[in-house]
């Protein structure tokens, strides 16, 4: 049911679709991979010119349109390819008039209106009005940013990953969370956002980031992109798979000149600062290496055209743990140098890391004639990091792994210009990427594999392989889209048709190898070297017998043991072994009206649909079958069990959007505009692969600890594991996963209100902008078998069986952000270009989890409505510049500062009281059995602050050969940036992360650009 704001807005959208008649002159709306030259020819005193001719050539290749003018004289030429074009008007009775080099950006509306003199001699007469010479693009509704090719080329970045740029742009952070740094758009999670390239797919359907995970370093090259845009609010009805934000790039394609570049560039650790932090310092070691290649030009002159970039990176670093001396350290260090047979005696030493990549793009553009355009492309992506999985100082090595990446993409389109006023884009793509992780384990004596080592320099130890590693992995994708265009009156209506199927596969063991968590340091020495005899009593002793004394029980020293194991005979590689397959289908219709020359309405709706993949267990043969339709009541409430055994699909997603950009005075200098709409995004797989094999039918989750051994039985020796369960056995009360029946899919109402000025003859634009996003149907994940309950689905199964705990995948967790942006921008000129926005925001939720279902984030399940506080995304301050200057002697400086304020964090009881300062306005903060303390009321350690530089001397060569030495250094102050990913202990963390303690070092980076 929509809400009564969402009601007006459909409205009103269908009621602007019923008022489009009105015959004025057309404008259109974004592109994901082309643009739009709009214009009317007319005489000297307005009078419009009928049936004129228009020819439109890309100066580059020499592709070529003919229009004619209609009744108003209007003429708009859709599906334009990116670049430079001339534009002839030609009319009976009238001088032809040119014009050359208006540029065509992605998605950008260049109107070029022309006046036409009565032909009275052989001169022609041209006056021309240009909008897209202003440095304000009045025709656009939406909040976006571009940045140009010579932004992408010139801007410093360390690393060359394409993704690093769009920090730049306003509403656009990176975060720190559990599973690695998250890029969130406008507060919202980053697995909400959509990436694209040359309007392909550019997603992991699995995880739901962008294709190549989190890790790799770059995935092309970047001489390869034209222009990378980024939509953070009022994306009209055209984009959607998104509640987040929008990330287009565009590729560069072959012209009728030959043209390319080589590059290469080198860091050393000999020419980088240390680290200083915690009372330590660290020297880093590390050595980095890029090079790689453009080239692009004719296979037949004016007809066909290539383009292919490879570029690749090498990357060795050995890393200084920061680990603080302790006790507890030194005494596990020593037991470890001959224990196991000296198997884990390196574990804690520095580590050794690699980054290897490669990528590579071809693209091929085909004329087949004049009305048709063919594009293209293959894409390889191929990456290997030894030590890769993550980067935490309390984690020993044998904790990581060996992440691999490798993918390959054919994707491509066909522009049609159909009739004088009907144009149609069909896009298609084939992908598949692989995401294996290799783990090369210890061995302890007699061959067996030794699970990793992690430990939490607090109070307690853990001993297991890692929960998300090794792991099979890879999925396919089909994309088709078709989108048709019409130019009617004053109306440029466009609609389309999309369906994406995916498939995910992987292998996923879990603890399959078991995983132990002790109380102590001692704790794990002592079980080590004693087996599953040693316990530790409640009053405060130990014993090697494996019993306590009357009157006191088992407490210790297992706090947690797991282990992942088949049901029904199943081996655990089968249990954890599935396809999940996806299909996500949409329809849209917009319409952009330009009902004056100053104003431009664009709205539309969208209609999306995500069917799940279906169970691997029946409903009615599944292990918690008696439990689905039944209520049950004991002491704490009555409650009905929340799942109908299946995966709901959600095909109800109506997403109206509409958006204006008024230029009040009418002369390309100012422009207000304001934008509103519905986001649903799509669901990644990863949410409901455990609901599909760990349901206690296909795969369990063993438990033991000692506390409970009186019950369960003992926990294993570190050198064994439990028993397989007989093929006839039936899980004593496992976890089990479900899915809410009323899931849905995220949906997020945002609105935004924008103002832009130009002043002065210097192209110097000022803006301010301001963004509210509110999110409901989150995606969370809650125990209802919770002991606050009163665990009422503990029994109720044949011979008192029941579930342990029932992790519900819910749609029920919400957010609200608001984010003010001020912006000062020059982006012409040749001496000088720069872009500086400062936001100030706010984001708050009931909860953050993007996507990991083994992690309950609440303090108590029955009060989910105190969980209400800021966001664990919310950073209150961010300000970003950068700038590119030409110096004397033709020297290019060109600089980039990104600066962004802490991330909050909760408070931890410790001794019974608040660990932290109390938070204004802070409540119920007492630290008692069940009371709840305000979430997220303190700040981490993560302020992140940097200031990067690039020098660089292009020298021209002749025949249009140049070449340029540049300079980078990247965190010049050499700020510590400390990386805070979690608070307190890291001990129950199964998924990794990636970054912890201090950050990158002062880098200096050298290299050599040669063009021709």
């Amino acid at each position: 049911m929509l809400s009564p704001a969402l009601r007006m807005l459909v409205a009103l959208s269908f009621a602007l679709l019923a008022a489009a008649g009105h015959p004025r002159a057309a404008s259109a709306q974004s592109q994901a991979t082309t643009g739009v030259i709009r214009g009317v020819a007319a005489q000297p005193d307005g009078a419009p010119i009928a049936n004129a001719v228009v020819t439109l050539r890309n100066q580059e290749t020499n592709l070529t349109r003919t229009l004619r003018t209609s009744d108003r004289g209007l003429f708009v030429a859709t599906l334009l390819p990116l670049g430079r074009y001339e534009l002839t008007v030609r009319a009976v009775g009238f001088e032809s008039v040119s014009r050359r080099d208006i540029v065509v950006r992605v998605g950008q509306v260049v109107e070029a209106s022309f006046a036409l003199e009565r032909r009275a001699t052989e001169l022609a007469s041209v006056k021309v009005t240009d909008k897209a010479a202003t440095p304000v693009n009045t025709s656009r509704t939406e909040v976006s940013s571009t940045l140009s090719e010579e932004a992408v080329k010139s801007i410093p970045n360390n690393g060359r990953n394409f993704l690093s740029l769009t920090l730049l742009t306003p509403s656009v952070a990176t975060t720190q969370g559990p599973d690695g740094d998250v890029l969130s758009i406008a507060g919202q999670r980053g697995i909400f956002n959509n990436v694209s390239v040359d309007g392909a797919d550019f997603n992991n359907p699995f995880f739901g980031e962008q294709r190549g995970g989190q890790r790799p370093p770059f995935t092309f090259n970047l001489d390869a992109v034209q222009e990378l845009v980024v939509t953070s609010q009022g994306a009209n009805a055209e984009f959607g798979r998104s509640a987040g934000g929008f990330v287009n790039v565009v590729t560069k394609s072959g012209t009728n000149t030959f043209k390319g570049t080589v590059h290469y560039f080198g860091k050393n650790s000999a020419l980088s600062g240390d680290l200083k932090g915690n009372g330590v310092t660290l020297n880093p070691d590390f050595r980095q290496h890029q090079l790689g290649f453009t080239l692009g030009g004719p296979i037949i002159r004016d007809k066909a055209f290539f383009f292919a970039a490879y570029d690749q990176q090498s990357f060795t670093e050995t890393k200084q743990q920061n680990r603080p001396r302790s006790s507890a350290f030194d005494s596990l260090t020593t037991f470890l140098s001959t224990a196991f047979g000296g198997a884990l005696k390196n574990d804690f030493a520095p580590i050794d890391r690699t980054n290897d990549a490669q990528v590579f793009l071809a693209k091929i553009d085909v004329r087949l004639n004049d009305r048709n355009l063919l594009s293209t492309k293959y894409n390889f992506t191929n990456s290997r990091q030894v030590n890769g999985t993550f980067d935490v100082d309390t984690w020993g090595a044998s904790a990581n792994a060996i992440e691999r990446g490798f993918s390959n993409a054919v994707s491509g389109s066909l522009a049609s210009q159909l009739t004088n006023t009907l144009s149609n884009e069909l896009r298609f793509q084939f992908s598949r990427e692989d995401r294996p992780r290799e783990y090369d384990a210890p061995r302890l004596p007699g061959g067996r594999d030794f699970p990793d080592i992690a430990m939490d320099f607090r109070s307690a130890y853990r001993l297991g392989r890692p929960f998300f590693i090794p792991v099979e992995y890879y999925d396919t994708r089909v994309q088709l889209l078709d989108n048709v265009s019409a130019v009617r009156g004053n109306h440029l209506f466009k609609a389309g048709a999309e369906v994406n199927f995916v498939n995910s596969t992987q292998t996923f063991v879990g603890f399959a190898n078991g995983r132990f968590i002790f109380n102590s340091v001692s704790g794990f020495i002592n079980y080590a070297r004693q087996g599953n005899s040693y316990v530790q009593c409640s009053n405060g002793t130990s014993n090697n017998n494996g019993a306590c004394p009357a009157g006191s029980t088992i407490s210790g020293p297992v706090l947690l043991y797991l282990q992942q194991a088949g049901v029904g005979g199943r081996t655990v590689e089968q249990s954890g072994t599935q396809s999940l397959k996806q299909v996500d289908m949409a329809v849209f219709l917009q319409d952009t009206w330009k009902p004056s020359p100053n104003l431009t309405v664009n709205y539309g709706v969208r209609w999306e649909g995500q069917k799940q993949p279906e169970v691997l267990t029946d409903p009615s043969q599944v292990f918690f079958a008696p439990f689905i339709g039944k209520t049950v009541t004991n002491s704490t409430g009555s409650y009905t069990f929340p799942s109908d055994g299946t995966i709901p699909s959600d095909l109800t997603m109506f997403q109206p959007r509409f958006g204006v950009a008024w230029d009040r005075a009418g002369d390309g200098r100012e422009v207000l505009r304001f934008s509103a709409g519905v986001y649903n995004a799509r669901v990644a797989a990863l949410n409901f692969a455990s609901v599909r094999n760990n349901n206690g039918s296909i795969g369990q989750t063993i438990f033991r600890n000692s506390e409970l051994t009186g019950i369960l039985g003992r926990p294993p020796r570190i050198d064994e594991l439990l028993p397989a369960p007989a093929a006839n056995s039936v899980p004593f009360q496992p976890g089990i996963f479900v899915v809410d029946k009323d899931y849905k899919n995220p949906r997020t109402f945002s609105t935004s209100t924008a103002y832009e000025r130009a002043f002065g003859p210097q192209g110097l634009v000022a803006s301010a902008s301001y963004t509210f996003a509110k999110s409901d149907r989150l995606t969370r994940f809650v125990n209802r078998n919770d002991a606050v309950f009163g665990r009422p689905f503990a029994t109720g199964l044949p011979n008192g069986n029941g579930i342990g705990d029932l992790t519900t995948v819910e749609s029920s967790a919400r957010s609200e952000y608001h984010g003010l942006t001020v912006g000062l921008a020059r982006r012409t000129g040749t001496a000088l270009q720069f872009d500086f926005n400062y936001t100030l925001a706010s984001d708050k939720s009931d909860d953050d989890n993007e996507r990991d279902p083994f992690v309950f984030r609440y303090a108590n399940a029955n009060r989910l409505d105190r969980e209400f506080g800021y966001s664990d995304r919310d950073q209150r301050h961010r300000i970003n510049l950068y700038t590119i200057s030409r110096l004397p002697g033709a020297f290019l400086l060109n600089n980039r500062v990104s600066y962004a304020s802490a991330q909050p964090i909760s408070e931890k009881c410790e001794n019974n009281r608040p660990s932290g300062k109390r938070a204004a306005g802070a409540s119920d903060r007492v630290c008692a059995n069940g009371t709840i303390l305000d979430r997220n009321t303190l700040r981490r350690g993560n302020e992140f602050a940097t200031w990067d530089l690039k020098l660089s001397r292009p020298i021209t060569l002749k025949r249009g050969q140049s070449i340029e030495p540049t300079l980078e250094v990247f965190n010049v102050l050499g700020r510590n940036n400390f990386r805070d990913p979690a608070f307190g202990s890291l001990l129950f963390n199964f998924d990794g992360t990636i970054r912890s303690g201090l950050g990158d070092p002062r880098q200096i980076q050298a290299g050599l650009r040669y063009a021709f």
